[in-house]
C-alpha cells in the first residue's frame, strides 16, 4: 500500500518539475520504502562481510609468513569492524522499534521509521563504498631487513675485525668521488662474504638502483662474466652473439642505470673492463648527484694488481681472524662440545693450526661437530703428522686443515666425488648431471645400477660435501661451486692419486709427456687454449679424460687430433670433449672397448658412425652439438642407458629402428632437437611407435611437431620425469626445480588428438598451453573434469576460444578437487575468457595452494575470482592484473 502511495505521489509531478521535487521524493521515500532501505543495508553488510573475509584470510597467512601488512589494508579492516559493530548493528537492532505503532496501534510510528530509514540508506551507501575500497591486489609485502649498522650475517660470522672494514667499504661505495674500490686479502679470508654483505647493505639503503656481481677467477672467462652481469640486470644475449657484441650491449645497458654497483670478485690478473662491457669512465672525474655512472668493487689477493693494473682509488685489507674470533667461529659451528674440559685443549690447538682463516675453520669444524672424543683426538693427530704446504700463497697449516676435512669424510664415494669436482676449472660451475654421468662411467657408486638411483646418490653425496663446507650452491639449477682455496686442495689431493688437472701451460705437449710418465688414472684439460694434442695418449691405466676448450661458447674450436691418439689407452671409461670441431673422429676411438660414458658437447660432428663400435657404452651425449644424422650404427649400442641429443638443432635424420633397439634406455633427451618423426624428405625417419619398445624408460624429453602422428596407445605411464612439447615449435620455457613433469601444447588445431595424452596430462606438474584451437574449457576438455590433481603451475597464452579455465557441463556445481596443488596461474591474451571458474566449487581443497596469479590482456573478464574460489585462497600472495579493461571487481558470483 505504501508503494502505491509513493507511486501516486510521483505520478502527479510533471516531468519538468521532477528535478525540483527529487529531494522531496527521496524524503518521502524514507517513510514509504523504509523496509527496502533496511533490506539493502542488510545486503550491503552481508557483502561487506564476504569482502572482509576475503581480505582477512590472506592477511592471516601473510602474518604467519612474517610478511608486513600494508597500512591501507589494516586501516580498511579496522574501518569495516567499526562500521559493522557500530553503525550497522545499531540501525539493524533498532528495526523492531520502528515497527511499533503509535496512537494505540492506529498508525505506524512515522518519526522512528523516517529516521531509521534515512540512517539505513546512508549506512548502505557507506557499506557499498567500503566494499569497493576493499579490492586489494595484494595485502602484504616481504620486509627488507632493518639495517643495524653492521654486517647482516649469522652470529658465527659477525666479527669486530670485519665491522670497521665493512662500514668503510659501504661508505666508499656511496662516495661519488670514487669509481673503483679494492678489497684484498689472502685466499679464504672472507673477501667474497664481505662484499656480498656490502651489496646487501647498499640496496637496503637504496644507495644504488642495481647491484650486479660476477666472479673472475684465475683463468678469466669473459663470456661467463658478461653472462652473469647480464643475468643480474635481467638481460638476455642471443645464442650467436660474440663477446664484442655482448660487451657493446652490456655497456649500453649499464649506462641506462642511474647508479649501479658492479662487484668483480676474485681477480688474479689485469682485466680489461671495456672489453667486458663495463663503462668505468674517467676515474679522476667527480660525479654529480644526478649523473649516471658505475661504481666498481674489485676483490683480489694482490693489492698491487688492484692499484697498478686496475687503477683502484681506495683499497681495504681484510685480515685473518684474531685468535678469539677464530675460536668463536669454531665453537659456534661445533657447539658446546668444544667447551668440555676434555675437548677444549684439542679445539684450541686445531683452531691455532687454521691460522685465522674462516674457510679452514669452517671446513674442519663441520667435520668435527657431533663427533666423539676419540674422533677429535685422531683429527688432531692427523693434523700434527701432516706436512704443512704453501700453495698459491696459502698459509702453512691451512692446506692440512682442509685436507683433514676431506680425510674425515666417512663415505668413500663422497671423497671420490670431491676429487671429480677438483678436475673442473677453478671458479667454473660444476654441473651436477655431468658428475652423475662421470660417476656412472667410473662405477663410482656402490650397488647402484640404474640412473634414477644414481641421481639420488649424487644429490646425497653433494649434500654431504656441502655440510662439510667442501662444496656450496651454484648460481643456477643443477650446479655447485667450490671455493678457490678448497679447489687448490682438491687438485693437490687428486694429483697425489694420479688424477691431473692440467693448467694452461705454455708447452702443453711437454707437460702431457711428463704426466704420461706418471701413468695417470684421470686427466682433465678444463677451459684451455689448445690447438694440438700429442700424437698418442698412451696411458694404459687412464679411466677418465676431459677436454673443455676455452672458446666463447658461440662456435667450436678446430683442433688437430691424430688418428692414433687413443692408442695405448684402451681401458678408458669416461671421455668428454666439449667445444671442438671434428672433421672426423679419430679412428682409434673405436679401440676404446671399455668406454662407458662418452660426451661430445658443443662440437661440430660429421661422421659419427665409429661410435657404434663402443659396445660397452652406457651413456652417450651429443648435447648442443652440430650433428645432422644419427646413423644406424648407434642401434648397436644395446647397453645404452642414456642418450642425450638435447639442442642438436641440425639433427633431422634418425634411421628407423635405431631407437627401438636401445632396449635398456632409461633416459632419452631430445628437447630442442629432432622433431621430424616418421617422415623426412626423400625417405623415412624414426617413428614415435619405437618409444613403446623402451620398457625401462623413466625420463623423456621430446618435441612432436605433428600431433596427428601420436600413437593411440602412447601412454608412457612409468615415466618419472618428462618434458614434452607437442605442436609446431619448441620454445624454451622456464620450469621450477621442484617439479619434474612438464608438457607444452603449442599451436594445435585438433585438440581431440590429445585424448591419447590425457594420462600424461593427469600426472603433469607444469603445463603450458599456447595457441590451441577447439578448447573452451581447460579442465573439462583436457582433463575429463578431474581437475589436474598434480599440476603445480599452469600457463595459458593466446588461446582465443577459451571461455573459462574451470567449468562443468550444464553449469552444475563442480564436485571434484580442482587444481589442489596449483601454486602459479598465468593467463595471457585470452580475448574471450569470461571467467576463471564459471560454476560453484564444492571441494574446499580446490585452488588451496595458489600463491601467484597473473592475468594480462583478457578483455572480457569481469571478475577475477568467484566467491566459491576466493574462499579457498588462503595462501595467495600475489595477484597481477594488466590490460583487462572490463574487469569490474576482484570477487564475483559463482
Amino acid at each position: 500500500m505504501a508503494e502505491v502511495g509513493l507511486a501516486a505521489f510521483s505520478s502527479i509531478v510533471s516531468e519538468g518539475s521532477k528535478t525540483l521535487f527529487k529531494p522531496i521524493i527521496r524524503q518521502v521515500s524514507y517513510l514509504f520504502k523504509y523496509q527496502s532501505y533496511i533490506d539493502e543495508l542488510k545486503n550491503q553488510v552481508r557483502q561487506l562481510g564476504y569482502k572482509r573475509e576475503m581480505v582477512q584470510q590472506p592477511v592471516n597467512q601473510a602474518s604467519l609468513q612474517g610478511d608486513e601488512i600494508y597500512e591501507g589494508v589494516t586501516n580498511w579492516l579496522n574501518s569495516v569492524d567499526e562500521f559493522s559493530e557500530g553503525v550497522a548493528k545499531s540501525i539493524i537492532d533498532d528495526e523492531d522499534r520502528a515497527k511499533k505503532s503509535c496512537f494505540k496501534g492506529l498508525c505506524p510510528n512515522l518519526i522512528s521509521r523516517y529516521k531509521l530509514s534515512k540512517q539505513a540508506a546512508t549506512a548502505a551507501e557507506a557499506a557499498a563504498n567500503l566494499v569497493g575500497e576493499g579490492n586489494f591486489s595484494n595485502v602484504s609485502f616481504r620486509p627488507t631487513p632493518r639495517s643495524t649498522g653492521h654486517i647482516q650475517a649469522k652470529d658465527c660470522e659477525a666479527f669486530d675485525s670485519r665491522m670497521k672494514v665493512f662500514q668503510d667499504v659501504v661508505e666508499a661505495a656511496k662516495d661519488d668521488k670514487l669509481n673503483i674500490i679494492g678489497v684484498y686479502g689472502m685466499g679464504g679470508v672472507g673477501k667474497t662474504t664481505l662484499v656480498k654483505q656490502v651489496a646487501k647493505q647498499v640496496m637496503e639503503d637504496k644507495s644504488f638502483d642495481k647491484v650486479v656481481m660476477a666472479e673472475v677467477t684465475q683463468t678469466p672467462d669473459q663470456q661467463k662474466i658478461q653472462d652473469k652481469l647480464a643475468f643480474d640486470l635481467g638481460m638476455e644475449f642471443g645464442l650467436n652473439e660474440s663477446t664484442f657484441q655482448k660487451a657493446y650491449r652490456l655497456c649500453e645497458r649499464l649506462k641506462k642505470e642511474k647508479k649501479v654497483l658492479i662487484i668483480l670478485d676474485n681477480i688474479w690478473t689485469k682485466l680489461e673492463l671495456d672489453a667486458v662491457g663495463i663503462p668505468y669512465g674517467d676515474v679522476e672525474k667527480e660525479r654529480k648527484d644526478d649523473e649516471s655512472g658505475c661504481t666498481i668493487i674489485l676483490t683480489s689477493r694482490n693489492r698491487d694488481l688492484l692499484e697498478k693494473d686496475m687503477k683502484s682509488q681506495k683499497n681495504f685489507l681484510i685480515e685473518v681472524l684474531s685468535k678469539d674470533e677464530a675460536l668463536q667461529l669454531f665453537e659456534c659451528i661445533v657447539g658446546d662440545s668444544a667447551k668440555t674440559s676434555a675437548i677444549q685443549p684439542i679445539a684450541d690447538e686445531i683452531v691455532e693450526r687454521c691460522e685465522g682463516l674462516p674457510v679452514a675453520l669452517s671446513t674442519i669444524a663441520n667435520a668435527l661437530k657431533s663427533k666423539s672424543l676419540d674422533f677429535w683426538k685422531d683429527a688432531l693427530y692427523r693434523l700434527r703428522s701432516s706436512n704443512a704446504r704453501e700453495i698459491h700463497g696459502m698459509r702453512a697449516n691451512v692446506f692440512t686443515s682442509i685436507e683433514l676435512s676431506y680425510n674425515l669424510l666417512e663415505i668413500e664415494e663422497a671423497k671420490s666425488l670431491f676429487l671429480l669436482c677438483g678436475l673442473y676449472s677453478e671458479g667454473h660451475a660444476i654441473q651436477v648431471p655431468s658428475l652423475l654421468r662421470y660417476g656412472m662411467g667410473l662405477c663410482l657408486f656402490e650397488n647402484v645400477y640404474k640412473l634414477e638411483e644414481a641421481r639420488s646418490r649424487v644429490h646425497t653425496l653433494i649434500d654431504i660435501l656441502k655440510a662439510s663446507c667442501l662444496l656450496s650452491d651454484g648460481d643456477a639449477e643443477d650446479e655447485v661451486k667450490m671455493h678457490d682455496i678448497i679447489h687448490v686442495v682438491a687438485v693437490s689431493i687428486a694429483t697425489e692419486k694420479l688424477m691431473f688437472n692440467i693448467p694452461n701451460v705454455a708447452d702443453l705437449e711437454k707437460k702431457m709427456e711428463e704426466i704420461i710418465q706418471e701413468d695417470p688414472i684421470a686427466i682433465s684439460l678444463p677451459h684451455r687454449d689448445i690447438e694440438v694434442l700429442p700424437e698418442r695418449l698412451q696411458c694404459p691405466r687412464l679411466d677418465l679424460f676431459l677436454l673443455f676448450t676455452k672458446g666463447d661458447g658461440s662456435f667450436p674450436i678446430s683442433m688437430q687430433m691424430s688418428d692414433l691418439f687413443f692408442e695405448g689407452t684402451e681401458g678408458l671409461k669416461v671421455l668428454d670433449f666439449t667445444g671442438i670441431h671434428f672433421s672426423s673422429l679419430p679412428s682409434s676411438l673405436g679401440r676404446l672397448t671399455s668406454l662407458q660414458t662418452l660426451c661430445l658437447h658443443w662440437c661440430e660432428l660429421e661422421d659419427i658412425a665409429i661410435v657404434g663400435q663402443l659396445k660397452k657404452l652406457e651413456i652417450l651425449s651429443f648435447r648442443d652439438s652440430d650433428i645432422k644424422e644419427l646413423p644406424l650404427e648407434i642401434g648397436l649400442l644395446t647397453r645404452l642407458s642414456l642418450l642425450d641429443l638435447s639442442d642438436c638443432w641440425s639433427l633431422e635424420v634418425i634411421a628407423p629402428n635405431v631407437i627401438s633397439k636401445l632396449s635398456r634406455l632409461e633416459e632419452l633427451y631430445m628437447g630442442g632437437s629432432f622433431s621430424q618423426w616418421d617422415k623426412v624428405e626423400g625417405g623415412s625417419n624414426a617413428r614415435l611407435d619405437e618409444l613403446k619398445e623402451l620398457s625401462k624408460l623413466t625420463t623423456l624429453e621430446i618435441h612432436v611437431r605433428d600431433a596427428e602422428i601420436l600413437p593411440q596407445d602412447l601412454v608412457l605411464m612409468e615415466l618419472e620425469r618428462y618434458r614434452i612439447c607437442i605442436g609446431k615449435k619448441w620454445d624454451s620455457w622456464s620450469v621450477k626445480s621442484e617439479t619434474s613433469r612438464f608438457m607444452k601444447l603449442h599451436w594445435l588445431e585438433k585438440v581431440s588428438i590429445l585424448l591419447r595424452m590425457k594420462l600424461l596430462l593427469k600426472r603433469t606438474e607444469d603445463l603450458y598451453l599456447s595457441k590451441l584451437k577447439g578448447v573452451q574449457n581447460v579442465v573439462h576438455e583436457l582433463d575429463d573434469g578431474e581437475g589436474f590433481p598434480r599440476l603445480n603451475r599452469l600457463q595459458v597464452k593466446d588461446c582465443y576460444e577459451i571461455l573459462q579455465i574451470v567449468g562443468s557441463v550444464g553449469r552444475d556445481n563442480i564436485r571434484c578437487k580442482v587444481f589442489p596443488l596449483l601454486e602459479s596461474l598465468s593467463l595471457t591474451n585470452l580475448i574471450n575468457l569470461e571467467t576463471i571458474c564459471d560454476s560453484p566449487l564444492t571441494e574446499d581443497h580446490s585452488f588451496i595452494n595458489l600463491r601467484i596469479i597473473k592475468v594480462k590482456a583478457c578483455e572480457k573478464l569481469k571478475h577475477l575470482f568467484s566467491f566459491s574460489m576466493a574462499k579457498n585462497l588462503l595462501r595467495l600472495q600475489k595477484a597481477e592484473v594488466d590490460y583487462c579493461e572490463n574487469l569490474e571487481m576482484i570477487v564475483g558470483k559463482c
